[in-house]
């Protein structure tokens, strides 16, 4: 225990002098923040770049999903319904647009292993598929609760077999895995906060016959078996400042993780077993803020790619 003098002003211009006890892990924990959370290492950056997003009419969209694939292109959608292509420079080699976006736009996007490029096209509850010249392949899925059915797709990856799993966030919150020709094979999760259980699976990625899942509204990862299986949740160290609003992520090579923060606006790189690596990014409109970040994508060489939604901008960092 530690005793201080707390000096307040009384009546008539008079002073008092309280003596006042406390406990020194009392007042480490006030100083460190709720929950006794220390602050987190810095993720190191040397070098931020912006991408440009190019106009819509008189539009300037923001870009809402972000992948890359094993070339480095740069697969983008934006909030004017259209898939960007660029090359790892930064410069725009394709786009086209969504076959509708009049009551919103796709936020999942990832490039097949024979290069096509699957979308999640969130408000029309379907998969698109795309030619890699922008022609629209095939679809699949349709709204509704039922096997291959969706409410809200957000979120879509590849597995080394081939085959689609998909995220939705409507009335089931659940996982659906699919052939590449889209036949329904299996699904899991249901809405809750338990284990296995979803407020919005926003963001998806595979490693080691493991498939990675951003749990948003739970503010956490879920790790299942290829089958739908709960294995296990990704626990931060209680001396670390808790994931706000995670969005989506990419698991590297390594197991480390890239998670983009939404609410928090910042982006957190994790060992596999959840410990903080480093973090980078806060709030704000300037070269080093993120405003409201939906997605992230990383580079073969390294370099991050941050979709910085409220800012309408993509963001390259090189650690």
């Amino acid at each position: 225990m530690n005793c201080f003098r707390l000096v307040v002003a009384g009546r008539n211009g008079e002073w008092w002098v309280i003596p006042v006890v406390i406990s020194l892990s009392l007042l480490m924990t006030g100083l460190t923040g709720c929950g006794g959370t220390v602050a987190d290492p810095e993720l190191s950056i040397r070098a931020v770049a912006t991408w440009k997003i190019p106009a819509a009419n008189r539009f300037l969209p923001a870009p809402r999903g972000l992948a890359s694939d094993a070339e480095d292109r740069v697969l983008v959608l934006d909030d004017a319904g259209r898939v960007l292509i660029y090359d790892s420079a930064g410069v725009l080699q394709q786009q086209w647009s969504m076959p509708d976006n009049s009551i919103g736009n796709p936020e999942g996007i990832c490039r097949l292993q024979d290069g096509r490029i699957a979308v999640a096209d969130t408000h029309y509850h379907r998969v698109v598929i795309f030619r890699a010249d922008g022609e629209v392949d095939s679809m699949f899925g349709s709204e509704g609760n039922g096997p291959g059915e969706f409410v809200f797709p957000v979120a879509i990856a590849q597995d080394t077999d081939g085959t689609l799993f998909v995220g939705e966030y409507g009335d089931h919150q659940r996982i659906q895995r699919f052939t590449v020709a889209g036949e329904f094979l299996l699904e899991f999760g249901r809405h809750g906060t338990g284990p296995g259980e979803f407020q919005r699976p926003s963001g998806l990625a595979l490693h080691n016959d493991e498939v990675y899942v951003v749990d948003a509204f739970n503010d956490r990862i879920q790790v299942f078996s290829r089958d739908g299986e709960y294995r296990r949740t990704v626990q931060l160290p209680e001396t670390s400042a808790p994931l706000e609003y995670p969005y989506d992520l990419r698991v590297l090579a390594s197991g480390r993780m890239y998670v983009i923060e939404n609410k928090a606006a910042r982006l957190t790189l994790l060992e596999n077993d959840g410990r903080v690596v480093g973090r980078y990014g806060s709030p704000g409109r300037d070269l080093s803020e993120f405003y409201q970040p939906w997605d992230m994508t990383v580079l073969s060489d390294g370099r991050i790619l941050v979709a910085d939604t409220g800012n309408h901008r993509l963001v390259e960092l090189t650690p």
